[in-house]
């Protein structure tokens, strides 16, 4: 009379729907054992319970949208009735024809199948946004988004509005994830009702890999002071003085989580479009306060790909007024959440990261047309800046290894020519 178990596990229906099932299907083989034992009852008694059953089962199919076939054979789809998807896939689309197809079968290939996928193009040069319609055409789940805006922090705020899922999970175009990460997290889900969950990734670039954890072991559900020290590792994920013990540079990135869209919405929660630059860091620091329930899953699921010409080590011209933009953001909810020191080291910590990166990514990046004189300057202009000069001499040097507090020292003493040379030969021979 019912299908196997089986059925129910791997359909595309949610944790608490799949336990209402268990439940009527234990309710009526009890009943129908109990009418083998009573085996005199009329036949209109039999029919009369039997469709007491069935009204009960076509009640729940109908609060919960799905068909009494639908429930009774673990399937959706296929008819006129919108089940509520349990995750929504974001991809932003930039110029990704070369990578979309491995990135979307990652997606579609899930073992659980109840989500659905936006690719939002925004602003290709290339052939993405016919690559997006051809695999949509293969597959109901997916719906192509063409956005006019450029930019990742739009494409991912427009996917956050255009979705209906429960939870909203973000992956990069040039990225994939494991086939089973959606069934891992819908399992769990099923018992903790997480408002934000976490998984691992793993780092690929060239022949190198480097695994990237959160923690050293798997958490079901993070305690206030593991939610502080997360937080923490957001802003600086890689201090030395916090001894992580692992590494956790993919704690700050949007990818590799399952957001609740109900507290996205909720709280407005959205990325930051005055900036292209460290906009997940900004994010998350945020956002993070609106979250209780959260989960993390030390096993990595995200295949992220660090390619030559990532953000990482493109040249970003004007660099300074996208990272002032996210230092006082962040300056501001430091003093209005009354964090502690802990926090503004940490932040302070990144903050100086963002000036060794406007050296790297920007004054002294090979693709700048700037001369070495010019450089200079202009590194010493930055330097003289009020925000920059205060971090430099207020941070708290145990955050970084030891070249870094050779830079952060000749930083505080303003020897210009000589971080410039440095710098310039560094670019040189590493971007």
């Amino acid at each position: 009379m019912f299908p196997p178990d089986e059925c129910y596990e791997n359909s595309h229906l949610r944790g608490a729907q799949i336990k209402n099932i268990a439940l009527l299907k234990r309710t009526t083989l009890r009943i129908l054992n109990h009418l083998e034992e009573n085996a005199k009852r009329t036949t209109e008694e039999i029919v009369y319970i039997l469709l007491s059953i069935l009204m009960k089962i076509w009640l729940m199919a109908e609060d919960k949208n799905i068909r009494v076939c639908q429930v009774l054979h673990g399937i959706v789809g296929g008819g006129s009735e919108q089940v509520v998807p349990l995750v929504s896939v974001v991809v932003p689309v930039y110029n990704a024809a070369r990578t979309l197809e491995k990135c979307v079968g990652s997606l579609t290939s899930q073992t659980f199948g109840n989500i659905e996928i936006l690719l939002v193009n925004n602003g290709s040069t290339d052939d993405s946004l016919e690559v997006c319609k051809k695999i949509a055409n293969k597959d109901s789940r997916i719906k192509v988004i063409d956005h006019y805006e450029k930019g990742v922090s739009t494409a991912r705020n427009r996917g956050i509005d255009e979705s209906s899922g429960d939870y909203i999970m973000f992956v990069d175009a040039d990225d994939w994830i494991d086939a089973n990460v959606c069934e891992v997290f819908a399992n769990l889900n099923s018992k903790y009702n997480y408002d934000l969950f976490f998984f691992s990734a793993l780092y690929n670039k060239g022949k190198k890999s480097v695994k990237s954890f959160l923690y050293s072991e798997n958490v079901d559900l993070l305690s206030p002071e593991q939610k502080e020290s997360l937080q923490i590792k957001v802003l600086s994920p890689q201090a030395p003085v916090l001894d992580y013990k692992v590494n956790t540079r993919f704690a700050g990135s949007a990818c590799g989580k399952f957001y609740k869209r109900e507290t996205l919405q909720k709280n407005n929660l959205r990325f930051a479009t005055e900036t292209t630059i460290s906009e997940d860091c900004l994010f998350n620091t945020l956002a993070l306060d609106y979250f209780c329930r959260i989960g993390y899953t030390k096993d990595y699921f995200y295949y992220y790909e660090q390619h030559d010409d990532s953000a990482q080590n493109s040249y970003r011209p004007n660099s300074d007024k996208y990272f002032g933009f996210v230092i006082k953001r962040i300056q501001k909810w430091l003093a209005e959440s009354r964090k502690d020191q802990r926090f503004i080291d940490a932040a302070n910590c990144l903050f100086v990261h963002y000036l060794f990166g406007v050296m790297k990514e920007d004054i002294f990046h090979k693709d700048s047309k700037l001369s070495f004189i010019k450089r200079k300057k202009r590194l010493k202009e930055i330097l003289s800046y009020k925000v920059f000069y205060y971090i430099v001499n207020s941070v708290n040097a145990s955050y970084f290894s030891v070249s870094e507090r050779i830079v952060l020292y000749l930083l505080k003493k303003k020897c210009s020519y000589l971080l410039s040379l440095l710098f310039w030969l560094y670019c040189r021979n590493n971007f």
